[in-house]
């Protein structure tokens, strides 16, 4: 009995490491959609850039600044999110970047394995989350529940 128990708790282990690589490789597929929506959206606020700059230098108008500022805060904005969500994938993987030379290493890393520089101590921080979707329910008496299935039954 011995023998099983291990096995099924070295199954049960195995499962949850799964488990959990499998919902890691779920969010970072996530965020780099999410990634490549934002690079999309920076690349058409490039071209209406590039549109607008054009018209107005073809209609001999000089170029409004406005327009263009408008489309540069939102490039901004995009990038800004890009950089959150790459850190988001770096927590996922469980890496972080080389303050030197940006390598990804371990996130227990004291030294880059790539340039050798010393990196700063992260401190630990762990994340409880709640168990999703639980609801809770009222139990109710119920009294004087006639069986309808059983009374058809023996009517037939």
């Amino acid at each position: 009995m011995d023998f099983l128990n291990k096995l099924g708790k070295k199954a049960s282990e195995t499962y949850q490491v799964t488990k959990e690589k499998a919902t890691n490789l779920s969010e970072e597929i996530k965020i780099r959609g999410k990634i490549s929506e934002y690079k999309d959206k920076i690349e058409e606020k490039y071209t209406e850039i590039g549109k607008e700059v054009y018209n107005q230098i073809k209609e001999g108008k000089d170029v409004s600044q406005d327009i263009i500022i408008s489309k540069c805060d939102e490039i901004t904005i995009s990038q800004e999110e890009i950089s959150k969500l790459k850190e988001q994938l770096l927590a996922i993987k469980k890496v972080k970047k080389c303050i030197k030379c940006g390598a990804e290493i371990s996130i227990d890393s004291e030294f880059c394995s790539k340039c050798g520089k010393e990196q700063p101590k992260t401190e630990k921080v762990e994340i409880k989350e709640e168990p999703k979707d639980v609801k809770e329910a009222e139990v109710i008496e119920v009294q004087n529940v006639e069986k309808t299935d059983n009374n058809e039954e023996n009517k037939e």
